[in-house]
């Protein structure tokens, strides 16, 4: 149950070891009715509130999530905009923190994650820029939505059939609450309308989370030009940004390479080739750019790479002599 926000909100979630149980909010109603259901009963009426929710979340919807623990802390806010086909997850957990951004028919906005792509986006003289862009024509924000952040009709159905109660309250709005067996007490409110707009969750006696929904027109204002990079420029620049070490390690295994297939014997040009021209395309797939160039000159190969922003050039050449192989920057 609540395995929305998945994968970065649960593992934060079940990776917070605190004391803590269910804190069901205590709110005085003057004419409560509390009636038993079974697990059928409970699925059937969580799944008769999932389409009302669903019918609410037409316009747009948003959502704020908290969880707290003796020693850890977290927030999450989602929002969806099916009319305009944007929606977006904005995580501040104890092992995650991130926001990302979903486009339909256009692509995704994803945080720039490593100290490598970071350096970059320097590099290639943005240095504004945090997030990176890919290219998805097919995606759905709507659907990316429920995958990827608490989606209350989701939430209502993911994995509802426990046994629980159900109150009635005075005002029309209805309390549903029951437990999963192994780790999780639950609480949902539905208001008179039918609609979900809170959880309350006691996980594994770790921690408490809460969840809050409001429904209607919603605006998702998405990264500038200068805060986005190209999924296909971050990954070329990528490549270059460690240009000479990454060179430099390359001749040297293949240098090491070639004395291997040599097994001690004198080393044959051809073989040479052969070795240092297969490692050059192996580095070359991996980075997923052509980056270096392996050509032929008398006794071996010269491995060539030239940083298309900086100009920067990183020219080895490794040789046959005899059976020794000599490398030699450029």
């Amino acid at each position: 149950m609540l395995r929305t926000l998945r994968p970065a909100l649960l593992l934060a979630t079940a990776s917070v070891a605190a004391a803590g149980v269910l804190a069901v909010p205590g709110a005085a109603f003057a004419a409560d009715t509390t009636t038993t259901l079974s697990k059928t009963e409970m699925a059937k009426a969580l799944d008769a509130a999932a389409v009302t929710t669903r019918a609410a979340e037409a316009k747009g919807w948003a959502g704020n999530y908290t969880m707290k623990a003796d020693d850890a802390s977290g927030t999450a806010t989602f929002v969806t905009d099916p009319l305009a086909g944007r929606a977006y997850v904005k995580l501040a957990l104890p092992y995650e923190h991130s926001t990302t951004y979903a486009v339909s028919k256009k692509g995704l906005y994803e945080p720039l994650s490593s100290k490598k792509q970071k350096a970059a986006v320097k590099m290639i003289r943005k240095p504004s820029a945090t997030f990176v862009f890919t290219t998805n024509t097919k995606l759905n924000a709507v659907s990316w939505a429920r995958d990827n952040s608490a989606d209350p009709a989701v939430v209502l159905t993911d994995d509802n059939d426990y046994a629980g109660t159900k109150t009635v309250h005075d005002d029309g709005s209805t309390t549903y609450k029951y437990s999963d067996g192994d780790e999780g007490d639950y609480a949902l409110q539905v208001n008179a309308a039918g609609v979900l707009t809170g959880a309350t969750l006691g996980y594994a006696h770790y921690m408490t989370a809460t969840f809050a929904w409001r429904y209607g027109a919603q605006t998702v204002t998405l990264p500038t030009t200068a805060q986005t990079v190209g999924l296909a420029t971050l990954t070329k620049a990528v490549a270059y940004v460690n240009l000479a070490t990454d060179v430099q390690k390359l001749a040297k295994k293949s240098a090491a390479d070639v004395r291997t297939a040599a097994n001690k014997h004198t080393v044959k040009v051809s073989v040479l080739r052969k070795v240092v021209k297969r490692d050059g395309a192996t580095f070359n797939k991996t980075a997923k750019v052509k980056v270096v160039t392996v050509t032929n000159i008398t006794g071996g190969v010269r491995i060539y790479a030239k940083n298309p922003w900086t100009g920067v050039k990183v020219i080895y050449t490794i040789k046959a002599s005899g059976k020794k192989v000599v490398v030699t920057k450029k």
